[in-house]
């Protein structure tokens, strides 16, 4: 996910002028320089592995800048990856840790343990987390936290003032938060097809981010709405949609429930492909476990 790109600069890299000069230990620069790469060519899995040596190395070296940056990287390529509990144990380690050595603390760290907290269901521990961040992009991502918190709890009121609290944004990436906070609004007002409408362009919006397990949650809440609408053949579709992108983003658990609300309205609509396609899917999903 863009907004929670890892934070690790590409240890090294010269922008003119006399060469670097050598990093203080060549071998974490080379491996948080190699697991960068993987996470700029879109290979979250093999990130968060390469990742996961740095933060060890990064241990070993006890280097708490680094610690505290990389745990913030492996806990964005967990993300990536639906490994919520993952994500939330290594950031909150290495939280713990800054906050014993009262060493400065990147926002993205309490920012990736908030998003893992509010996939895992803790609203309050995401909560907390988000309302210490504030300031610059990490800033405007933590008050899509609070918003995503208040539309759960069906708190119209929070909502709204995390709305207000996003300002309009060029970036695709927090162009969608705001169209997916719009959405989650509309709904809560009992206005389904304003929240399909904006849910489908925050799909569109993180499609253009290249961030796809947040295009996926928007294509289900899409069809959430299509399916209040009574559009039952394109909720069908659109939990099809978001079930086969979670499936090859390797997030099992979210495509199963996609997968499964897509054949159930495929079948009450009459849709004879997409239950085709979704069942389909299913069972590649099953095989590769």
């Amino acid at each position: 996910m863009r907004w929670l790109a890892p934070v690790i600069a590409l240890l090294g890299a010269g922008c003119g002028g006399p060469p670097p000069s050598e990093p203080p230990d060549p071998t974490l620069a080379r491996q948080t320089r190699t697991a960068m790469l993987a996470w700029q060519q879109d290979r979250p899995e093999q990130a968060a592995a390469l990742f996961r040596d740095a933060l060890t190395r990064a241990y070993a070296r006890d280097d708490i800048a680094a610690i505290a940056d990389i745990a913030a990287s492996l806990a964005a390529s967990e993300l990536r990856l639906g490994n919520a509990e993952a994500a939330r144990d290594a950031a909150a380690a290495a939280r713990a840790e800054v906050a014993r050595r009262g060493a400065a603390l990147p926002a993205e760290l309490p920012l990736a343990e908030a998003a893992a907290r509010w996939r895992l269901g803790d609203a309050a521990g995401a909560l907390a987390l988000a309302r210490t961040i504030a300031g610059g992009e990490a800033g405007a991502r933590a008050r899509f936290i609070e918003g995503l918190v208040a539309a759960d709890a069906g708190d119209a009121a929070a909502l709204a003032a995390a709305q207000a609290a996003l300002a309009p944004s060029d970036l695709p990436d927090l162009a969608a938060d705001r169209a997916e906070l719009a959405g989650r609004a509309a709904l809560l007002a009992g206005d389904p097809a304003a929240a399909r409408g904006a849910l489908l362009r925050a799909a569109a919006l993180r499609q253009e981010a290249r961030n796809y397990p947040a295009m996926a949650r928007a294509l289900a809440l899409a069809a959430d709405a299509a399916a209040r609408e009574g559009r039952v053949a394109e909720a069908a579709d659109l939990w099809l949609r978001a079930g086969r992108s979670a499936a090859a983003g390797g997030d099992a658990r979210a495509a199963s429930g996609w997968l499964d609300r897509a054949e159930h309205a495929a079948r009450q609509a009459g849709a004879a492909d997409v239950l085709a396609a979704a069942s389909a899917e299913r069972r590649r999903l099953a095989a590769a476990r």
